[in-house]
């Protein structure tokens, strides 16, 4: 799959799936954005892989989505 040039939103970045999405999607030149509840959780995983892009959120909240998709469209455009 060639991601060069696209935008990945993944939620629940910091763990699991998530976590391993990030590690199997770095390095193939695509914005890759995530989102957590846990702050630092964020900040540790941007440390880990830096050109990450990284908002906290939480998705089961229906005002923490809408902020998320505002502050994403605003920085990713394009996308």
């Amino acid at each position: 799959m060639q991601l060069k040039g696209s935008t990945v939103l993944i939620t629940g970045g910091t763990s699991g799936i998530g976590l391993e999405l990030v590690k199997q999607l770095y390095g193939q030149s695509a914005d890759i954005i995530i989102t957590g509840r846990n702050l630092d959780g964020l900040n540790d995983v941007k440390d880990r892989f830096p050109n990450i892009h990284a908002f906290q959120s939480d998705v089961s909240k229906p005002d923490d989505i809408q902020q998320l998709y505002g502050k994403v469209t605003r920085q990713f455009p394009k996308t």
